[in-house]
């Protein structure tokens, strides 16, 4: 497109000078507006589809639905196997650690409960098949460990456990960022979809001359921006 102003000098009858600003602007005429009839009303409804505007409230929806759909939708493509690819992972280790969170928790509130036992009782009889044997290294067993051996297994079990939840409490975090930045970002690019840069930004100035009813023969400065 291109854009012009036309700065104009001339003379009017009295003698006197005239300074003429003036705006000109290229007009883009498609060679199916000259068609008649019914052939030219179908080429005008037919550009006035394809020229419909991308939408970034629909692609705000689709990826509020369907994470992904809306990258496709703004012909980002490259995008949703990265995005699915974060998502699984982030699964994966929700899955991980809510497995052993339950396992080390469990294991904890048996073992806190055989101590308080065995501490009213202590003939109290150690259980054979137990959840925190299962979690020591194989061959192992806490049956002959000494007082301190057994607060120190309980503190391990007890900071297995909040290991695991925070990691699986961070992970719900990382899934809903990552919800929350598609939409984002699908939104953010509906917007620059229709946006244009030309390489073609240049200004030339050109002297002109023209006439005028009013100033009759003039001269000027031609201020030409291409963008």
């Amino acid at each position: 497109m291109a854009c012009g102003i036309l700065l104009l000098l001339g003379t009017d009858a009295r003698g006197e000078s005239v300074y003429l600003l003036t705006q000109v602007t290229d007009t883009i005429i498609s060679e199916d507006s000259v068609r008649v009839g019914g052939e030219e009303a179908f080429v005008y409804k037919k550009k006035m589809k394809n020229l419909k505007p991308h939408s970034p409230h629909k692609a705000t929806i689709m990826a509020m639905v369907l994470p992904g759909s809306a990258q496709i939708y703004n012909g980002q493509w490259w995008k949703v196997p990265i995005l699915y690819g974060g998502i699984g992972a982030t699964v994966y280790g929700l899955s991980w650690n809510s497995k052993y969170f339950r396992k080390y928790k469990t294991a904890f509130l048996d073992y806190t409960n055989y101590l308080d036992r065995k501490s009213e009782d202590p003939e109290t009889p150690y259980p054979t098949d137990n959840t925190w044997d299962k979690l020591m290294i194989a061959g192992n067993s806490a049956a002959d460990f000494t007082p301190s051996q057994q607060q120190r297994l309980k503190d391990q079990l007890k900071n297995k456990k909040d290991y695991y939840k925070r990691n699986r409490d961070l992970l719900y975090i990382v899934s809903g960022a990552i919800y929350i930045i598609q939409i984002i970002d699908a939104t953010v690019f509906a917007h620059f979809y229709d946006y244009e840069i030309n390489d073609d930004l240049s200004m030339s100035i050109r002297p002109t001359t023209g006439f005028s009813p009013v100033t009759g023969g003039n001269v000027g400065i031609s201020l030409t921006f291409n963008f």
